[in-house]
This record gives C-alpha cells, structure tokens and sequence, in this order.
C-alpha cells in the first residue's frame, strides 16, 4: 500500500483554495463589470432623452419665430388674436397671463425673480404649430410690455420633453422687430423726375418739412411745375375739401419755396433712401410683404407692408390712423371717389416705368407719397394728399411694417429634472 506524502496534500489543499479565490474574484469583476454597464447604459439613456428634450425645446423656438412672424399684426394688449376678430376666446387665441415674483411656470422661471412682476406671458396653442418627430414641447411667448399695443421685443420660451416624460429642457430666444422703413419721410410727395402739379388736388405741407417753420410740399431731383387748379397750403389754412388760393403757398403761377426742386441731395436711389437697400435688391423687401395681384384684398382691417404687382385700384377705405399701410404698387393706383388711405405709398416699377396715380372725387390720401423714378399724375376731383405725421410714426413703429430678427445673445436654455 503506497503512502501519499503529507507535502502533496498540502500543495492540493492551496490549488483549490487559489482556484476558489480566482473564482470569487473573477465573479465579482463580473457584477462590477455588468454595474458599470447598467450605469454606462443608465447615463447614455439619460443624455439622449436630455437631447431629446432639448432638441424638442429647439424645434418649438424655430416654430414660435414663425408663428411670431405670421401673426404680427394679430398679437396685442388682449393677446393672441389668431383669427383677428378682436377677441381672444376662440381655439387658438391666448391672452396674457402676468408673472409674478414666485412664478414658477415655464416661461417665467426664464426671468430673474426680481424682474418677473414686470413680465406677461401667453401660450401659443397647438393649433398653430407642429409636433416635432420625438418628444414635445410647450410654447410661450412673452413680453415685458404686454399692456403695449405697438411690441417690438419679445422671449419665445419652449418647454420641451423626452418622448417618455421622463426628461425636460427650457429654452429661451429673444427677438426684435426691427423697421423696414429707414428713411425718414418729411415730405407729402417726392419722385425722382420732373412733377408737374397739374390738376384739381390739394397738397397739406409738411410745415417743419425743411426745419422748424419751413414748409416742403414736393421734392424732387428735377423741375416742379404747379398748373391747373393745384394748391399747397398749411393744415391750419385748408378749409375742409381744399386749398384756399389766397392761402396757398404753391398754385398755378405761383412756385413757392416749399417746392423743393432740381435738388442735388435728392437721392440717387429712392428705394434704398426708404428702405435701407438698393434698388437691385428689392426682392429681400417684398419677401416681408403681404404680396398681391392687385389691391381688392385692401381694406380698413390691412395693415404693414403690402406689395401689389400689378394695378391697384382700392374698393373702399385703406388702412386706419393707428394701423396705417405701406403700400409698395408696380403698376398704376387708383383713388375712387370718397376713398380714404392712410399709410406711405411707394410708385415702384421694378423695369423703370412711369406708374399713373389717378383719384376721382374727393379721394385723400393721410401720410406721403413717393415715387421710385416718374410719377404721372392724373388727380381731379378734389383729391386731398394730406401729410401726416402721426400715421407715418404709427407704420414706423407697428410690427406689422417691420421684420422680425433674433437678438444677438438672447439664445439660453434651462435644464430642468
């Protein structure tokens, strides 16, 4: 019978205890293995659902901007007008909601607390935008002016969240309407060509058009030749439906200094004088246009820039003092009797043309006239073109006669849990 040494037990007794050690070991890199896996997995769900709900915020910015932009002439003191009847109770419409210091609703959490009270906010509907491919969002718009009929600053705030809600980010953008008119009208009628101021119309001066107490009726880079039964005159000395002739300051045989003639400051280029670019570059002009055919869409209800490609003849009132039109027109424009147009009338033919303005019967026209090259005038009847200061500040200042821009810097996003 063979005797095993008491050596090689020993040496069997510490293989397996070495063996039972490998193996707790390798067992618990394992579970740590498959911890920091599930961790790893855990973080990378978290991103993505964060940029998830980011890029969900994002999209809703882009679609508030367009939203903003579409209905600039709809959002006022009430609110959202989405179907502009003057009221805010329909599907789509929002009215303003004040924040306050302990507001903690998603727009207003954007605004520091000690600033907040002065913020109003109001909710775009769904109605009027698109869900994005993944994930939601709510979308806001505030302003710290709400009681402000004439806004030109404004945050878009867009709450958005992952596809299971589980992940949420606000972002923020401001913007600005900026004007579309540069130039600075202070004169009822300029052309760059000869005016001939023949006809049966009365003209209302600018009476500090040249400086303070210095009348300009007309101006031009060439002559301006009054005729007919054409006369300037003060708003203080017009009687109602004309110019008196023992009150007027320009009529048939008479040229006073209010005509402003063959003048060598008159601009080269009229379109870039008003609207701050060149001629040649008018289509990024029209793009922020309401563009038409012809002016049968017209009314008292329009508003901001109108650009017709063709002819124009108005079936009733233009516009109104406190919403004025900036009517750009290619082909000829006609006053018919009785008619009423308050805004900024700018004779623009792209090819060079000379567009006819006509009126009939005691039509007025409320704020300027300009003419990009010739103007044939045809006014009879009694025609009134009245400078007005108040409208031309009013189309200044409403939105609608202005485009929209994102403030530079104004982009922030607030991640929430």
């Amino acid at each position: 019978m063979k005797i095993q040494s008491p050596t090689l037990f020993r040496q069997q007794g510490v293989s397996l205890v070495v063996t039972l050690v490998l193996v707790v070991l390798l067992s618990l890199l394992a579970l740590y293995g498959a911890g920091i896996l599930v961790l790893d997995t855990r973080s990378a769900a978290n991103d993505y659902r964060t940029r998830e709900a980011l890029t969900a915020a994002e999209s809703g910015l882009e679609q508030g901007f367009s939203v903003l932009s579409i209905n600039r002439g709809r959002i006022g003191s009430i609110g959202l007008d989405a179907n502009n009847d003057n009221d805010v109770s329909d599907a789509n419409d929002s009215g303003w909601t004040a924040c306050t210091g302990g507001e903690t609703v998603a727009p207003c959490v954007t605004i520091r607390s000690g600033e907040r009270a002065n913020w109003s906010y109001l909710t775009i509907k769904s109605g009027l935008v698109k869900a994005p491919d993944q994930g939601s969002f709510d979308l806001y718009l505030m302003t710290p002016t709400a009681g402000d009929s004439n806004m030109l600053v404004y945050n878009i705030v867009a709450r958005g969240a992952s596809a299971d809600g589980t992940s949420n980010a606000i972002a923020k953008q401001g913007v600005y309407f900026y004007p579309l008119i540069i130039g600075n009208v202070e004169t009822p009628l300029a052309a760059a060509s000869n005016i001939p101021l023949s006809g049966n119309y009365s003209i209302i001066t600018n009476s500090n058009g040249g400086g303070s107490g210095v009348p300009v009726t007309a101006w031009s880079d060439s002559s301006i030749t009054p005729g007919g039964s054409f006369a300037s005159c003060h708003i203080g000395d017009f009687d109602g439906s004309a110019c008196p002739s023992g009150e007027a300051l320009s009529k048939n045989g008479k040229s006073g200094p209010d005509l402003v003639a063959s003048d060598p400051n008159f601009p080269t280029d009229l379109f870039k004088f008003l609207f701050g670019v060149p001629a040649s570059d008018y289509q990024k002009i029209k793009d922020q246009a309401t563009v038409a055919a012809n002016c049968a869409g017209l009314n008292t209800a329009s508003s901001g820039l109108h650009w017709v490609t063709g002819d124009c003849n108005p079936p009733g009132n233009v516009g109104k003092p406190d919403k004025p039109v900036l009517l750009v027109v290619e082909g000829d424009t006609t006053f018919n009797a009785g008619e009423q147009f308050y805004g900024l009338l700018f004779l623009f033919d792209p090819a060079g043309g000379v567009p006819k303005l006509i009126a009939n019967g005691n039509a007025t026209l409320h704020g300027a006239i300009l003419a990009y090259k010739g103007v044939d005038l045809q006014l009879t009847g009694g025609f009134v073109l009245k400078y007005d200061s108040s409208v031309l500040e009013k189309l200044w200042h409403d939105p609608t006669s202005r485009a929209l821009a994102r403030l530079p810097g104004g982009w922030s996003d607030v991640q929430k849990p």
